[in-house]
């Protein structure tokens, strides 16, 4: 009988301590509560969940407050994005409200925003390229740049955010000279030389074909056309052969000339340090 009723002590003594030390062992934790479209690292929060260091809290058109059990309480506005840290909340975009009794600082781009006294109620917003940080109570310490600057209660304070410049796109690739010195690439003297061969080929089909219609004996006027077909090819020729040669033969002169300077430079120094 006497151990009947100690055993329903016990029962109701444990019944008693459970809900408490499931309290105790939330202490510290940090709650989402959700009302609407809210997610928590890219799955949907149905009413509350627990936030971890370094979470990511997401709203379409919502609005999620986040309550940490050490003093500190965060209002996600809508179309809004955070990560939330111990002691610092991250302003991806949007607005978030920040109300501290252990001085919570808040962060967006380059720019830290941390109540001067432990308590303090305020506000920082992340739009396109501005921050815009509003204190509600208490005075913020703003640091930009490595440099600190005060903003009293009830002051509002707009600056520009830093954006990562777009990398600049890189060079074509462009093809390296055949020969040194000149700009002529291989394409290009391949191109000549199609060009004056496809001439020369032209050229002789042309008179071939009319070498073919002179009659035994010729034609009084057939040497003169020959003679100016002759000419007309010996043009072609030179004229591609000077396309190609000048360039060459300059880019050869070229690195010539920058060689023998730059030997005589040597010298020159060669000589003054003797001296």
């Amino acid at each position: 009988m006497r151990n009947c009723l100690a055993t329903k002590i016990l029962s109701i003594v444990m019944m008693l301590l459970t809900p408490a030390a499931m309290l105790m062992a939330e202490t510290g934790n940090t709650v989402v509560y959700a009302s609407g479209n809210v997610t928590l690292n890219g799955t949907e929060i149905a009413h509350s969940a627990t936030v971890t260091p370094g979470a990511k809290i997401e709203t379409a058109g919502a609005t999620a407050t986040t309550v940490s059990q050490d003093g500190s309480k965060v209002t996600v506005n809508p179309y809004s994005a955070i990560r939330y840290g111990t002691e610092v909340v991250s302003v991806d975009r949007g607005t978030a409200a920040i109300s501290t009794t252990d001085g919570m600082s808040a962060k967006a781009a380059q720019i830290t925003v941390a109540p001067k006294d432990k308590t303090a109620t305020y506000e920082i917003a992340r739009m396109d390229n501005n921050v815009v940080i509003t204190s509600h109570t208490g005075a913020l310490m703003i640091t930009e740049a490595g440099t600190t600057t005060e903003l009293e209660a009830g002051a509002t304070s707009s600056r520009t955010s830093e954006s990562t410049p777009a990398p600049a796109p890189a060079p074509a690739p462009q093809a390296a000279p055949i020969f040194p010195g000149s700009q002529l690439t291989g394409n290009q003297v391949f191109a000549i030389a199609a060009v004056v061969a496809g001439a020369s080929v032209a050229c002789g089909l042309w008179c071939g074909k009319a070498a073919a219609g002179v009659p035994p004996g010729g034609f009084g006027n057939q040497l003169s056309v020959s003679s100016h077909q002759g000419r007309s090819t010996n043009r072609i020729v030179r004229v591609a052969t000077s396309a190609v040669a000048a360039p060459i033969l300059t880019g050869v002169a070229n690195t010539a000339r920058d060689g023998a300077a730059a030997r005589g430079s040597q010298q020159h120094r060669n000589i003054r340090a003797a001296r």
